[in-house]
């Protein structure tokens, strides 16, 4: 079956067979290859091992202030102990993964749940950082021992709650963030291996870029004139990863680079096309000395993966197209706010045309009412920052509406005609 699906790429460049098709085919051995009703079972298994261990920890805690310190340690320590002997069994035993999530999600709330029981009852110090740093720390080997989707998802989830309460309102830096991400990927790689269209895959896909996107905020400071900057080269290196024929494979909706990277240029240039945002005074505000470098960096890595891939630049759209266009937008509101204002504006309007242009060809609904969201919440920025009547306004929201029902009936009533004459 590895075989086969190797020689998909290969099949694909030569015109054999096309991309569709390859994608067919993965679906349909991915789904032979899974156990029926595992998947199934394992997610329950997971869920009830959370269950579990949320129960015994508040049983503990109802009593806690009638046990004795050396009570309160033991206490502490034996759901560890019981938990670490319930992993080891599952290894010694071979036991498949509707055996080894539970346990290595058990084991996982187990550490986390000793070290703060033991923290409390000697009074040792510290904040929620460190706290969660360590505890992330301790349990990154488990994801490579067990193999668990599980205890990875939950290392990236904690990993994000670290860099968060480490840098949010601080002048730390979440450097220790780095390491762990770095730590998870070569998990990532290989699940993107061996499940390239799974759906544990989509999660990975998601929960990165969005751990990143979270992440970023922590290493930048207040200067967010600036830090757009770096956020849309940041978005746009999403994006790029998100045209590589690995996770390409993959669904528009389960596609998780291409999805932040949208939604993130999106919220940017909807943002930078207020003319207050123009005319902040940078006076006064900080900024780290790696900013520039970053966002060179991000800009830079998003260009080379657009062109040196296989038709990349072919199969993007506007948004990509918008992440190398921003830079001469934002130096021109340097010079003229007002200037910048007007062409931001312009490229929200694009950016919304173009994609509902493209859904229209394409039948795609979704994208459809994508397109008409852009526009609709361009129109909805507008009001905020312009002088207009409540009576004006209501005709403009009666508009959008009566649009987005014009709209998706004219392309249903298209697709419809389309399928009849095919």
């Amino acid at each position: 079956m590895r075989s086969i699906i190797k020689e998909l790429p290969d099949l694909v460049a030569h015109d054999v067979i096309s991309p569709y098709t390859a994608r067919n085919i993965e679906t349909y051995y991915a789904s032979k290859a899974a156990p029926q009703g595992s998947s199934l079972f394992t997610i329950f298994g997971v869920i009830g091992a959370v269950l579990t261990g949320l129960g015994i920890i508040l049983i503990f805690a109802h009593n806690w202030d009638t046990f004795s310190r050396s009570i309160k340690t033991m206490l502490a320590l034996l759901p560890l102990v019981v938990f670490q002997g319930l992993v080891a069994f599952t290894i010694i035993t071979k036991k498949d993964a509707r055996w080894k999530e539970p346990a290595g999600v058990l084991l996982f709330f187990a550490v986390g749940a000793a070290m703060a029981m033991i923290a409390q009852i000697y009074n040792i110090p510290g904040n929620l950082a460190g706290y969660m740093c360590t505890w992330t720390l301790l349990c990154l080997p488990l994801v490579y021992i067990l193999r668990s989707n599980a205890l990875a998802l939950l290392h990236v989830v904690f990993a994000t709650w670290y860099a968060c309460e480490c840098g949010l309102g601080t002048t730390d830096r979440p450097w220790m963030y780095l390491f762990f991400i770095t730590a998870f990927i070569p998990f990532y790689i290989e699940r993107h291996k061996s499940q390239p269209i799974g759906g544990i895959t989509s999660f990975f896909n998601l929960a990165l870029p969005a751990s990143a996107t979270f992440a970023l905020a922590m290493f930048l400071d207040d200067a967010y004139r600036f830090n757009v900057a770096i956020y849309i080269a940041f978005f746009g290196m999403l994006y790029s990863i998100g045209l590589l024929p690995a996770v390409q494979r993959h669904s528009a909706k389960a596609n998780g680079f291409m999805l932040v990277s949208r939604l993130g240029i999106l919220a940017i240039l909807l943002a930078v096309s207020f003319r207050w945002y123009w005319e902040i005074d940078m006076g006064g505000r900080s900024v780290s000395p790696y900013t520039l470098p970053a966002g060179i960096a991000f800009l830079a890595i998003g260009l080379y993966l657009a062109i040196t891939k296989t038709d990349a630049l072919k199969r993007a759209d506007t948004f990509l197209w918008s992440v190398f266009l921003f830079p001469a937008i934002y130096f021109i509101g340097f010079l003229h706010p007002m200037a910048a204002t007007v062409l931001s504006n312009i490229l929200v309007l694009t950016l919304g045309i173009t994609v509902i242009r493209s859904a229209a060809m394409r039948f795609d609904l979704s994208s459809l009412n994508f397109g008409l969201i852009i526009v609709s919440a361009l129109i909805i920025c507008r009001f905020f920052d312009t002088d207009m009547s409540f009576a004006i306004r209501g005709l403009l929201f009666v508009a959008v509406g009566a649009g987005f029902f014009f709209a998706n009936y004219l392309l249903i009533r298209k697709k419809k005609n389309y399928e009849n004459i095919q």
